[in-house]
């Protein structure tokens, strides 16, 4: 029987659902804004193994969306919140902790065996792991899930092993863009409301990169949907297959818009 914190969980998932999903090992490198609360809902779901790397701590700026900022956790270490939050939720969690984060020695160890990478390192960080995990991806038949908090919305992008890698999606992004709308290749920034757009790029030119409570929950939300949509396959109970690129994802809860594009279409 699930545990009592899963009883309304169970009519969607199943008890065999909830099987699949506890035996299951989610990688996340990175308890932001986006890792965080996504770590959180998947916790809430039933993921019971997970392997986490976060060096960080608290500080007040993150108080406006990630969801372990809260007056008593500042200055700690992010890591150690999370942990605590999720064993609060469900004490029998299996959790590897990295409190170093991701780093060139570790990420292969990071990645062995696990069934689901969630990479949601700041995007100005760790262009060296960056650069060596698509290997490791094909190496371990491992997909990727990356995903941004953006204005009032969020951005997926995902990577499976055989599939197309983030230096060339991204690539193609940037052949099939025309310019950049706030901070973003217009590709996906003509997906998002202009106005927040213009003044996100505003902000990013004085030093602040702009966020909404709004947008890391529409990131945490899409990030750990796409996660159990990804863990379920193959059981009959999700009814499509996870969004891979070339395909992407957009949310943009001001504009009322949710959008499943494919780079190679330039739409």
């Amino acid at each position: 029987m699930a545990e009592a914190f899963l009883n309304r969980a169970v009519p969607i998932f199943t008890e065999e659902g909830l099987a699949v999903l506890r035996g299951k090992v989610v990688a996340l490198a990175g308890l932001g804004g986006v890792g965080g609360g996504a770590f959180l809902a998947l916790v809430r779901c039933g993921v019971t193994r997970f392997r986490l790397a976060e060096n960080g701590v608290f500080d007040p700026p993150d108080m406006n969306r990630q969801a372990g900022a809260l007056g008593q956790t500042m200055g700690r270490p992010k890591l150690d919140v999370y942990v605590e939050l999720a064993r609060s939720i469900n004490p029998a969690l299996e959790l590897e902790c990295f409190p170093e984060g991701v780093t060139g020695g570790n990420l292969e160890g990071f990645l062995a065996g696990a069934d689901v990478y969630v990479g949601v390192i700041d995007v100005e960080k760790g262009h060296d792991i960056k650069a060596m995990t698509p290997a490791l991806l094909e190496k371990y038949d491992l997909p990727m899930f990356t995903c941004g908090a953006i204005g009032f919305g969020t951005l997926l992008v995902a990577h499976e092993p055989g599939g197309m890698m983030p230096e060339a999606f991204w690539r193609l992004v940037q052949e099939r863009s025309d310019g950049n709308q706030g901070l973003l290749p217009s590709l996906f920034g003509d997906f998002f409301n202009r106005p927040v757009m213009d003044r996100i790029a505003g902000g990013g030119a004085s030093g602040i990169l702009p966020t909404t409570a709004i947008g890391a929950l529409a990131a945490n939300t899409l990030l750990a949907c796409e996660v159990l949509t990804c863990l379920l396959r193959g059981t009959g109970l999700v009814d499509r297959e996870p969004v891979f690129a070339p395909r992407f994802t957009v949310v943009d809860f001001l504009n009322q818009k949710l959008v499943v594009g494919d780079a190679s279409l330039g739409a």
